[in-house]
Formats: C-alpha cells, sequence, structure tokens
C-alpha cells in the first residue's frame, strides 16, 4: 500500500514538474498540480463528438478566478490532438456554455448540482473538487488524500460526456460505475 501511495505521488509530482508553467504566475501548489492533471486527461482523452479540425477546445471555469488563471496559464500554448486549448470564466452557472470541458472550482454544492443537470453540459467533460461530486453527475473528481493529489472517476458520467479516458491515466485513481455506484 505504502509503495503503491508513493508510486502514485511521484507520478503526479513528474506530471506536475514537467507540465507546470513556466515563469512567475503566483498560485496555489494544489492548484498548479490540479492543472496538470486536467491536462494529463485531456492529452490522454478521445472525444467522441469530433471536433472540427483546427477547433478550439475550450475550457470553462466556474469558482475561483486563482484557478482560473493557472488554468489558463498551464494550457497556454499547448494543444490537444491539434486542437488549441483555451480557458474561459463562468461568473455564474446560469451563463450560457460553449465548452467541451468543464471545471467547478468551487464548493457551492446548489450551484454545481444545478449545472450539472443542464442540457449545456451533458455531452461536456467536468471535473470538481467537492465531495459528492460525482454522485451529482460530475465525472472527474480531483481531491488530497494522506497528502497527494488524486482523482474518483465516475464511467457513466464519462459515457455521457462522450469522452473517453486512456486505462493508462484511469489506473492510478479511483473507478466508479455509476452515480453512488461501487468504486473498482
Amino acid at each position: 500500500m505504502l509503495a503503491t501511495t508513493s508510486a502514485r505521488l511521484l507520478t503526479y509530482l513528474a506530471m506536475a514538474a514537467a507540465l507546470a508553467p513556466s515563469g512567475g504566475l503566483a498560485g496555489e501548489p494544489e492548484d498548479e498540480l490540479k492543472a496538470a492533471v486536467v491536462l494529463s486527461f485531456l492529452r490522454y482523452g478521445e472525444w467522441g463528438q469530433a471536433l472540427p479540425a483546427n477547433a478550439v477546445l475550450t475550457v470553462g471555469v466556474l469558482g475561483r478566478p486563482g484557478f482560473a488563471e493557472v488554468l489558463r496559464h498551464s494550457l497556454a500554448g499547448k494543444s490537444v490532438n491539434g486542437h488549441a486549448l483555451q480557458v474561459i470564466e463562468w461568473k455564474n452557472a446560469g451563463e450560457p456554455h460553449a465548452c467541451q470541458v468543464v471545471y467547478f472550482a468551487t464548493d457551492k454544492s446548489p450551484e454545481i448540482k444545478a449545472a450539472l443537470e443542464t442540457p449545456a453540459l451533458a455531452r461536456a467533460l467536468t471535473f470538481g473538487e467537492t465531495r459528492g461530486f460525482l454522485d451529482w453527475g460530475g465525472a472527474i473528481n480531483l481531491f488530497v488524500l494522506h497528502e497527494h493529489m488524486t482523482f474518483e472517476v465516475s464511467l457513466e458520467a464519462l459515457e455521457r460526456s462522450g469522452v473517453s479516458i486512456s486505462s493508462r491515466l484511469l489506473r492510478f485513481g479511483q473507478i466508479r460505475n455509476g452515480r453512488q455506484g461501487q468504486r473498482r
């Protein structure tokens, strides 16, 4: 168990170091690590709904503006499968959505629940950082466990989003078969 935990920690630290933005953006180290993990999911993801050639892959962030800035800086100049990445900030969950990816950097449960139930997010890959995020219909929940970053994934929500994530990445987290379903 300790060897597995150490291996995961080293993997995430290596990912963060390799993907961390260069330059002096002052952000929480945890936010920089979350941004690196988001980029890993984007790189290891395949969108079922084809994005037109040269289309921009848009990541919307609802919640902490500081995280949106760290994510924007981390993704700047990077692309995924030939698609440039862009980060936009949402002020509230009721805004029109034109994003393929949405990150909920907030712990406002009612706002998260309401947004996840909107048809506009039915085909978006969703990330959160709140207990219960998968139960509300989110796809990927990032959290710190025993002093390292980890994640849990809802296979049901991934399927609904139309995004397939490589098993090479999924093996580092907890997999859930459905809402409030069993973990594998």
